[in-house]
């Protein structure tokens, strides 16, 4: 990495950013370190004078440094962007590296390690925290595991048992399953009674939190549904 790097600071905390500004800007191979306390002044700096890497607090008054990771990544000559976050959360951490960050560091980093990180970032590497490695890896397997169960309780519902829970999703009452689908009430009944057993739940209410939490969406909310729809089929 050559030296001269240029860094903007986002960061509404006034004495944090000023500290850590002045400390940054005393580190070799650091030019220039500017500062914005909100969204549009770093925008405003950010397209006059672009620099080589932000570092991006996400909790920023009433705005959310998340709005800022979407933007620059969807710009192909945007500079990278660090976030340096009070939370070492895993689910936000995997968020914001979703959303183009280029590492995560928590606000307590010493100097020199947040320094690596520049570094590491500018050379085009994504950068974590060894004490965040473990948890976020954690968070990924577990996440993967749900959409295999979800993937799994789905792949295992017959054709009606979907499209009744289609309609419970859609916040339909049994009555009104049984008159979109053209059934009998007892057939919608047993239909739930199947699902409830299949997830595991023991109500109406919690079967389709259960379902939305697995991702099936509700009649209202699919483009196209399958020959059969939840537009009255036969048993």
């Amino acid at each position: 990495m050559t030296e001269g790097a240029t860094l903007l600071l986002v960061d509404d905390h006034r004495v944090f950013a000023d500290v850590l500004g002045e400390a940054l800007l005393a580190e070799d191979g650091i030019s220039r370190v500017d500062r914005a306390s909100n969204l549009d002044a770093a925008r405003a700096l950010i397209a006059s004078d672009p620099p080589d890497l932000v570092l991006l607090d996400l909790m920023l008054a009433d705005e959310s440094g998340f709005d800022l990771l979407d933007e620059l990544a969807r710009s192909a000559d945007a500079p990278p962007a660090i976030v340096l976050s009070g939370s070492n959360e895993p689910r936000l951490i995997v968020k914001a590296l979703e959303s183009g960050a280029g590492g995560w560091l928590s606000k307590t980093t010493p100097l020199q390690a947040l320094m690596a990180a520049v570094w590491q970032v500018l050379s085009g590497q994504l950068y974590l925290a060894p004490a965040t490695l473990r948890p976020v890896l954690d968070h990924l397997l577990s996440d993967r595991r749900g959409r295999q169960a979800a993937a799994e309780f789905v792949a295992e519902l017959t054709p009606r048992e979907l499209e009744v829970l289609r309609c419970l999703v859609s916040g339909m009452t049994r009555a009104e399953v049984a008159a979109q689908l053209f059934v009998s009430m007892n057939t919608v009944r047993t239909h739930v009674q199947s699902l409830l057993r299949r997830s595991d739940q023991h109500s109406a209410l919690a079967l389709v939190a259960f379902a939305r939490s697995h991702g099936v969406k509700g009649i209202d909310e699919i483009d196209e549904l399958p020959a059969a729809g939840c537009r009255g089929s036969s048993f």
